[in-house]
């Protein structure tokens, strides 16, 4: 069977399985060690924090360095591992891609470029010029493109004048066999939520999730639901610490304002980084779950949100309702007033929240479970090793 190998060269260091935030280190892990569990022998080259993993062979590469010795090390590295019996895997990070694309050619391997990134491919107002040659050159070079959803697959093959028949849609999974999932925090004796509705939102403060239309829905569910609480969990800026520490960004303190002049103190919540067991406990506790982000490369919190079976209340942006589809309730983008009112039914509906749970679970078991992506996955190497 083929070695596979996941490229994500990032400058900053990583840990492959998080504890505070780390969204694509999160999958990474999660996808690469389900490969592992299926028989693969796994690498990844990445600038990791602690290398040592199950079923994965880890290489380091120091990727904050100068441009020069960064990439000395990234082709000493590549040199000695890829061969002809390797499928490279350039994983969301386009900026590492010109040197596995050289070594394609020489060694004559497979290689893939597979993303699940909004940048750059949603971000319309920014023009990163040195970075849109190289990414394109990677994507048009690769055997094919892995993206998880429409939205992606449109915008790939927009910006970057792709074939289409280049393209693979295969979602991003997410393993429902964490430990941590088991290690139970009283998140609602902890933060004093007790019997109260709990609403929950998972993500960064930053003002694309739609952080100020959750707090003025907030204004809209209290004056109904008088003992309701709104808990934003997440980092408090557009950063995340894989260390756990906080920082505060001037969004952030114009949130806590907002909140403060609708005379919401008592009823809304930032948490600012918790541990992953701690989200999770979050996750298992909440009564609903509100995503109204205004853009998304995927949603991974909708999709952690779906695996523990909660009713979910998001904007109808792609790719959400692609991923979510009738299993929530979808409003339209910028009504907050509709936020407001989905909550409200679903804290007074029990019958209504199951049925959306039972739904939201399904859908996840379904198409983002371990073996429904990892099948995908299979199949795709299986395309890969035909063509030979």
């Amino acid at each position: 069977m083929s070695k596979l190998f996941f490229l994500f060269p990032t400058r900053k260091k990583i840990s492959l399985k998080p504890r505070f935030g780390g969204g694509s280190e999160a999958y990474l892990y999660d996808l690469s060690t389900g490969l592992a569990e299926r028989g693969f022998e796994v690498h990844i080259v990445a600038n990791f924090m602690d290398k040592s993993q199950n079923y994965i062979n880890c290489h380091q590469v120091d990727f904050s360095k100068n441009i020069l010795s960064r990439n000395w090390k990234y082709f000493k590295v590549l040199y000695r591992l890829l061969d002809r019996e390797s499928i490279v895997i350039i994983f969301d990070q386009g900026f590492g891609g010109y040197i596995p694309v050289f070594f394609k050619y020489v060694r004559r391997f497979k290689l893939l470029f597979h993303t699940n990134n909004h940048y750059p491919w949603l971000e319309t107002e920014i023009n990163p010029r040195m970075y849109w040659p190289l990414i394109k050159t990677v994507a048009r070079n690769a055997d094919l493109v892995v993206v998880g959803n429409k939205l992606l697959a449109e915008n790939v093959i927009k910006k970057s004048n792709l074939d289409p028949s280049k393209i693979r849609i295969i979602p991003q999974l997410m393993r429902d066999d964490d430990p941590l999932r088991e290690k139970y925090i009283d998140v609602r004796r902890k933060y004093r939520i007790y019997n109260s509705p709990l609403v929950l939102f998972v993500g960064r403060i930053v003002p694309h999730k739609g952080i100020s239309d959750i707090i003025n829905a907030a204004k809209i569910v209290s004056t109904q639901i008088p003992n309701v609480k709104f808990f934003l969990v997440g980092p408090r800026s557009d950063e995340f610490s894989i260390k756990g520490e906080n920082q505060l960004s001037k969004f952030y303190f114009e949130m806590l304002e907002l909140r403060d002049k609708l005379g919401l103190e008592k009823h809304l919540f930032f948490t600012g980084v918790v541990p992953r067991e701690e989200v999770y406990s979050f996750l298992r506790t909440a009564d609903v779950f509100i995503f109204p982000s205004y853009k998304e490369g995927f949603g991974t919190a909708v999709l952690e949100a779906m695996s523990f079976g909660k009713p979910i209340v998001a904007y109808d942006i792609p790719p959400i309702n692609e991923n979510l589809s009738n299993a929530g309730i979808l409003v339209d983008r910028g009504l907050f007033e509709k936020l407001a009112e989905a909550v409200i039914t679903l804290i007074n509906d029990p019958s209504r929240a199951r049925t959306l749970c039972r739904a939201a679970l399904k859908r996840f078991k379904s198409n983002f479970s371990l073996k429904a992506v990892i099948d995908k996955w299979i199949k795709l190497f299986e395309e890969l090793q035909r063509e030979d």
